[in-house]
């Protein structure tokens, strides 16, 4: 499943059901979270696969403040990563 996150406070919420083969995309003010100091990112370590949309990041400044195990994607590759799994769901 693919866990589109658009806000930090719902991080603690989608741990809860993250299951061991998710992927999790950062979305609008939840890309905030892929900062090593920000207190979202220890959360987001334990799943492997981690994305964050280039254009929000960009909105706000913070695409080179990403850290290195934040795959960055564009909006195109947004679209392929959803289509590459079978369910998905926005918090």
């Amino acid at each position: 499943m693919l866990h589109i996150v658009k806000s930090l406070e719902k991080l603690k919420l989608v741990f809860r059901y993250l299951q061991q083969d998710d992927a999790i995309l950062l979305v609008e003010n939840a890309v905030y979270a892929s900062r090593e100091h920000s207190e979202y990112f220890k959360q987001l370590v334990p799943a492997t696969r981690v994305f964050a949309l280039e254009e929000d990041l960009l909105a706000r400044g913070w695409l080179e403040k990403a850290e290195k195990n934040i795959q960055v994607i564009n909006k195109f590759e947004f679209v392929e990563l959803t289509v590459s799994h079978a369910k998905s769901i926005s918090w």
